[in-house]
């Protein structure tokens, strides 16, 4: 690739203005960046746990309240559901610590001045809401993905946070996977060359069908219904191109995509159940990705083309397979081809181990609002390109 493609971390590393390096300032022992604005943190004695507030006890809250079960540095203080049973069956999964207070209405849980951190485990539709008046009421966030369903979204977002200055980390969780860590880390060591092209995927079956009580009477469940979901491209598709992103480390710059509703067995929906997308990067490397939600069977992994190798990259296991170019004479020795078990794990319980330290100011919000952007990028892109039928470049977003 020409020396005019730059990655993201090249980008941001000369990009540093002279009021950015201001900002890195020492708070509480810890050196904290936010924006251009250091994080206002109050950081606690050894052993007082951080006080926490989990909005929206649906099923993916399961998740997480067993993750921080393993965290003694968080306490779970509060959940808050439109439905008061639902918190009754959440509260029985924290086993220590005081019982959790009840609130079904966010703004009241958001007023209690010794939360220090709202959790946003809502449907995607309503994360800006909710994550900007948390920020506005004091409190740090952690957002499940997506982070939005529009750039404009979390550009607002971000805006919040930087105006508040306070914490916003986006639940992208296999940034945290020591799995997937370790084999970034691989990649980035190992002599593939440049990263030419990628074929990555979601492939799984439909979504679990939910209980008969968790909903309010009369409400759909909102993975049916496009606008509130995003489709297969936000709700899978979220986690494998944060992925590709991570991987590339570069900006997506144009996106194509075709979508649809292709299986008509499945539950009664508007969302899309199929969907093909193609991103072009900065760094001239081209993503191609697929998803839906009628695979039988495990996914097949997720390959990288570059120069000099390919990868291929699953949750269990990493392969690069070197070789050079069919008809082009080489002298050059190839490296032995690597085969790496990864360790288990989906980092979920990681990331709350990370979100920890962001609270007592010892390290910054990873995944933060500008990567959880960046998948919204393609995301939204996306479902424009496959609407409109068109190719969609990505400053136009903002």
């Amino acid at each position: 690739m020409s020396s005019e493609h730059v990655s993201r971390r090249e980008f941001m590393s000369t990009c540093l203005t002279v009021g950015e390096a201001a900002a890195l300032t020492f708070l509480g022992g810890h050196h904290v960046l936010a924006g251009n604005r250091p994080l206002i943190i109050e950081k606690h004695a050894p052993g007082t746990p951080y006080k926490l507030g989990i909005l929206g006890c649906g099923n993916r809250s399961k998740a997480h309240i067993a993750a921080l079960n393993g965290v003694p540095e968080i306490e779970i203080a509060a959940l808050c559901d439109v439905l008061p049973h639902k918190m009754d069956e959440r509260a029985k999964l924290i086993p220590k610590g005081p019982v959790p207070r009840k609130y079904v209405d966010m703004e009241k849980m958001f007023q209690q001045e010794d939360l220090d951190a709202i959790a946003v485990v809502l449907p995607n539709y309503m994360h800006k809401m909710a994550v900007i008046a948390a920020l506005q009421a004091g409190k740090h966030v952690f957002c499940e993905k997506p982070m939005a369903l529009t750039v404009a979204d979390c550009n607002e977002m971000m805006a919040a946070a930087e105006r508040t200055r306070k914490a916003v980390q986006i639940g992208t969780q296999r940034r945290h996977s020591r799995g997937q860590k370790t084999a970034v880390e691989a990649i980035r060591k190992a002599a593939v060359g440049d990263i030419l092209s990628s074929d990555v995927n979601s492939y799984r079956g439909d979504w679990r069908v939910p209980a008969a009580d968790e909903y309010p009477p009369g409400v759909q469940y909102w993975r049916m219904n496009q606008d509130q979901c995003g489709g297969v491209v936000y709700e899978m598709g979220a986690h494998t191109i944060d992925l590709n992103n991570w991987i590339f480390d570069s900006e997506p710059v144009t996106v194509a995509s075709l979508q649809g509703v292709n299986d008509l067995a499945l539950r009664r929906r508007d969302s899309t159940d199929h969907a093909g997308v193609l991103v072009r990067y900065a760094n001239g490397a081209l993503m191609n990705y697929g998803g839906n939600l009628y695979a039988r069977g495990p996914s097949d992994p997720n390959s990288f083309f570059a120069v000099n190798a390919t990868i291929r990259l699953s949750d269990e296991a990493l392969e690069i397979t070197y070789g050079h170019a069919s008809g082009i004479p080489s002298k050059e020795s190839l490296p032995k081809p690597v085969k790496m078990e990864l360790p288990k794990g989906d980092g979920t319980n990681d990331q709350w181990e990370y979100f920890a330290q962001v609270l007592a100011g010892e390290a910054r919000p990873y995944p933060d609002g500008h990567a959880g952007r960046q998948s919204i990028q393609i995301c939204q892109g996306a479902i424009i390109s496959a609407r409109d039928k068109t190719i969609v470049n990505v400053k136009d977003l903002a």
